[in-house]
């Protein structure tokens, strides 16, 4: 310790040791307690607030006066009846007001209040952090359905709802395809923009790609000078970033993102399968239920796996529509009309994923929709299926192009089928969990939750699809009619041409012809027979000059081939 404040310290004892230390309580005991609580009655402004009292241990006799005086100078004035032996009882203290007691009460509320407040807010944070890889079932709890397979179709009915578009993304999405479309008409003139895949078939996921096609009428645009100067042009109007060109796959594309929307773009030049497969999907769509909603389940739970992308082995939209569409209308309960599919969607999810996940033979069997007729197809008999990688491949054969393998570059089908086949045991195991669970131990649970998950922004449960038109739709729509014009003015007659002619044209045209008839030619019986009229016989056994010709013609005469057929007749009869 230091020398000063060893002399520091020794010097506050000093008091201490002193004869004439006063204690500064005794100067309290001519005090009297004071009930704040009368005084406040009568004169609130009475009331001392505060500490009255302060005790300095440094000080010595006159400050203790001091303080003294002060804690008098703070009392009012009224009659003082002093307290024998206060000191001895140890009540050497002020007694304050009941208000004090009623304050602390009330702050105590208020924090309680507060701290409640934000235990509430921490519970539904909390909740909301639960939820955030199934959004879809904030305020629609199903928990209470009796049967498991109808919490699993409301469930899979409120996530599609869920993911369905808004009014404001459709027409984000119109205004781009709109200002795509004027500039690749400002850049040729003689082309044209149309949108085909998931967004002109109503299949898209919030966040997926556009894909498009530029179609000309010379033909000439799928080269590789094309495909640049349509990225250059559109990066220098700043329609385009993170432009990227692909010249060298098999189909020639550009992908870029739209920078106002933020949307992936792809596209791709001179080619009119995509357009007709759009067409088909929706008439798919328009007759068979539920292939809508299984197939946008089908689209996420890849997604969320990362097995939907083409370029990397995955499985692409158009497939994942073959093998859905095919299991709904080869499914015998649905055929027989046993079952709706809009009422059992979350039994058919469960068998799909147990028909591709386990009980499918990839080595041997090939899907085909050709003629809107799904069935299965041995790979031995599809002469034109080229060879793949090995036998283990999934081979869908393309309805437009039955040479085409549509799924030929799904290349990781081992993850895809083991991804299917556990979701089937996922969900079998969660129905039977959730089935023996209590109704308290059910509420905030998701069954579909198990296998898909959403971390997208939050969204609501509003399908504005009607509401606003998809231009995608409406173009695809056009472009098909104007196609079947073209064809019909090329078989049938011109319109222009004048009524009588028309008609008779048109009668010509459909005028059937049966094949012709047949001549029906008689013959006698010695014709049949070989026997001619004798003065027709001109055989001359003395000339020579047709000797050959005639032993070949004429080797018997009449009577003898008479004798023959009747003896041969008569043995005939015996």
């Amino acid at each position: 310790m230091r020398k000063s404040s060893l002399s520091r310290a020794q010097r506050n004892f000093q008091v201490f040791n002193q004869n004439d230390h006063v204690n500064k309580y005794e100067s309290l005991r001519d005090i009297p307690v004071i009930d704040v609580s009368d005084v406040e009655k009568e004169s609130p402004q009475a009331v001392v607030r505060g500490p009255v009292i302060e005790v300095d241990s440094e000080t010595d006799q006159e400050s203790g006066q001091e303080s003294t005086t002060r804690v008098a100078a703070a009392v009012p004035d009224q009659e003082q009846e002093p307290e024998v032996e206060g000191l001895q009882n140890n009540d050497d203290f002020i007694a304050l007001s009941d208000s004090s007691e009623d304050e602390e009460l009330a702050e105590t509320s208020q924090n309680g209040s507060k701290e409640q407040e934000g235990e509430e807010e921490q519970e539904r944070e909390a909740g909301q952090s639960v939820n955030t890889d199934y959004p879809w079932i904030l305020n629609h709890d199903h928990s209470k359905q009796k049967e498991i397979a109808d919490w699993l179709t409301m469930e899979i009915r409120d996530f599609v709802a869920y993911i369905s578009p808004s009014r404001q993304e459709i027409e984000v999405r119109n205004n781009t395809i709109r200002t795509l479309r004027k500039a690749v008409m400002q850049l040729w003139p003689d082309a044209d923009l149309q949108v085909f895949g998931s967004y002109a078939t109503d299949l898209y996921l919030p966040g997926s790609d556009i894909d498009c096609v530029v179609n000309s009428k010379s033909r000439d645009k799928e080269t590789r000078s094309s495909l640049y100067s349509l990225a250059s042009f559109l990066k220098q109007r700043k329609l385009a970033t993170q432009v990227e060109v692909i010249a060298k796959a098999r189909v020639p594309i550009i992908k870029f993102v739209e920078p106002k929307s933020q949307i992936h773009v792809d596209v791709s030049f001179e080619r009119i399968n995509g357009l007709e497969a759009a067409k088909l999907i929706r008439s798919w769509l328009e007759d068979t239920l539920g292939l809508r909603e299984l197939v946008l389940i089908v689209k996420q739970f890849l997604h969320s796996r990362r097995l939907n992308n083409v370029h990397t082995g995955g499985l692409g939209g158009f497939s994942i529509i073959c093998l859905v569409y095919s299991f709904l209308r080869l499914h015998p309960r649905i055929v027989t009309g046993e079952i709706d599919p809009q009422d059992n969607l979350g039994v058919l999810l469960i068998e799909f994923f147990e028909l591709y996940g386990k009980n499918f033979g990839y080595d041997d069997v090939a899907v085909t929709v050709s003629d809107n007729r799904p069935g299965y197809l041995p790979k031995n008999e599809w002469r034109e299926l080229q060879p793949a990688r090995g036998t283990f491949s999934l081979a869908i054969q393309d309805p437009g192009d039955s040479s085409n393998n549509i799924s030929r570059s799904s290349f990781n089908l081992r993850d895809i089928k083991k991804a299917f086949a556990g979701a089937f045991d996922l969900l079998t195991n969660r129905c039977f969990e959730l089935e023996g669970a209590t109704y308290k131990d059910r509420v905030g649970k998701s069954i579909l939750g198990n296998v898909i998950k959403y971390r997208g922004k939050l969204r609501d449960f509003n399908d504005d699809r009607s509401l606003v038109a998809n231009r995608a739709i409406i173009e695809n729509e056009n472009y098909h009619k104007r196609r079947s014009r073209i064809v019909h003015e090329e078989v049938f007659v011109d319109p222009s041409e004048s009524e009588s002619e028309t008609l008779k044209e048109e009668q010509d045209i459909y005028h059937i012809e049966g094949p012709p008839k047949k001549k029906r030619q008689t013959k006698s019986v010695d014709e049949l027979m070989g026997i001619g009229n004798e003065e027709e016989d001109d055989y001359n056994p003395l000339s020579r000059e047709n000797e050959d010709a005639t032993l070949k013609k004429i080797t018997v005469d009449a009577q003898t081939k008479r004798d023959y057929w009747l003896n041969k007749g008569n043995s005939l009869s015996k």
